[in-house]
């Protein structure tokens, strides 16, 4: 996918990698902008920073850290924030990418790291334009004379991982003899009046042999070198929310974890008890009896209270022929009755019954609550209203939503719709 230089004819190169790697140093001598190079731990480079000529914008970042990487993930938060502001409809275009990298044989983890950080600049790009490698716009500087050609095979070995996890999380299909990087080793001697004399000394073709360059000529080489890279990328923003502590945005400037120790409140003493949440309700207990006449179930004008004979089915107090029919049901009073009576009480179903349930589970009053619910004992909480819940993450108190690092449940907004569509 190429991308096109911007409307001001200028190319955008974003400059990552370790501290002390040269980074500052690059976009003063080699692109002309006013960078201000640091240097080893007290490196003055803090945040990112967009520097802009007549002919490049240049972006400067901290320095990832060479052990542990604490701080790795919100200097990437820090870098993208800075591509957003500056994105049109939601897009960053980028040129060319230089990752500046120490000598190394080996994958370790500080290059892990800073290759996964920049695979996952074209997370949510449009894969029916772009395959996703991203690798074919970047430059590996390698601070230092790389003697050794080995020496440059541990960043090398750790943009290849971190393309396959990329095209295996994706489901992609890449040839992995494409997934190339291409390097330049280089030592500048002259920054300062301290350069070694044994580099003067030695004629240009042994020291360029020796990957040993003045300012002006490493400018030269690295403008030479960026001119055939032939890919440039777009960075895609997105709209998405975590599901659970309701993050907005892109999720790559969510916060490292789903549910951080904001201000807790002391943890609570909950409790799980079994309740019903529905009434109890009175109810018979017994199976219907055999069908049995009700008082004034008889003929029309037939009255209640009146003293059934040895016929099934009589209306109370008469003695009623086979071929009379009961009001209610019109069936014969030689036939079953319309009426049911509880064997246990004896009464009606109408009436009231002989026993109390609950009208949720049907279960006797006697019985365990159907549910469960969380209560919590301290004093001060209202139970009443909902049990207790923490408004760092939303979790019960004392759960591992307050206590352990969450991952971002994240569901990404459809294509077209705002924020207010979650």
């Amino acid at each position: 996918m190429h991308v096109h230089d911007n409307e001001l004819g200028k190319k955008t190169i974003l400059a990552i990698g370790g501290t002390g790697t040269g980074k500052s140093t690059f976009g003063r001598i080699v692109f002309g902008v006013n960078a201000i190079p640091g240097g080893g731990s007290d490196s003055i480079t803090k945040q990112t920073v967009l520097y802009e000529n007549d002919k490049y914008r240049y972006i400067d970042t901290p320095g990832f850290s060479d052990s542990g990487g604490s701080d790795d993930s919100e200097i990437f938060r820090n870098m993208l924030t800075l591509m957003q502001k500056n994105s049109v409809n939601n897009k960053f275009k980028i040129d060319f990418i230089l990752w500046f990298c120490l000598e190394s044989e080996r994958c370790d983890q500080t290059l892990q790291r800073g290759a996964s950080f920049i695979q996952n600049l074209v997370e949510y790009a449009d894969l029916n334009e772009f395959d996703g490698n991203i690798w074919k716009s970047v430059l590996i500087i390698i601070k230092g004379p790389m003697l050794s050609p080995s020496l440059c095979e541990g960043s090398k070995i750790a943009a290849k991982l971190a393309m396959m996890k990329f095209i295996n999380e994706k489901n992609l299909d890449v040839d992995e003899c494409n997934i190339k990087v291409d390097h330049l080793a280089c030592w500048i001697f002259d920054l300062n009046d301290n350069s070694s004399d044994i580099y003067k000394t030695m004629s240009i073709e042994q020291r360029l042999s020796w990957n040993v360059y003045l300012k002006d000529e490493i400018g030269e080489k690295v403008r030479n070198r960026i001119s055939y890279l032939p890919f440039g990328v777009e960075i895609f923003f997105i709209q998405a929310k975590c599901k659970r502590c309701n993050c907005l945005g892109d999720p790559r400037l969510f916060d490292k974890h789903c549910h951080p120790n904001i201000n807790p409140s002391p943890r609570h003493n909950i409790h799980v008890e079994r309740y019903h949440p529905n009434n109890l309700i009175r109810d018979h207990s017994g199976a219907a009896a055999a069908a049995r006449p009700a008082s004034a179930a008889g003929p029309a004008g037939l009255a209640a209270g009146t003293i059934a004979g040895g016929i099934v089915g009589a209306a109370a107090g008469v003695i009623l022929s086979s071929n009379e029919k009961c009001r209610d049901c019109h069936r014969s009073f030689l036939e079953q009755g319309c009426v049911k009576q509880c064997s246990g009480c004896n009464r009606f179903w109408g009436e009231s019954g002989c026993r109390w349930k609950y009208t949720c589970c049907g279960w006797e009053e006697t019985k365990s609550g159907c549910e469960t619910r969380h209560i919590c004992g301290t004093p001060e909480c209202d139970i009443e209203i909902d049990p207790c819940i923490c408004g760092a993450c939303g979790m019960l108190l004392g759960t591992e939503g307050c206590t352990k690092d969450i991952e971002h449940d994240v569901v990404c907004n459809d294509e077209g719709s705002d924020t207010e569509s979650f």
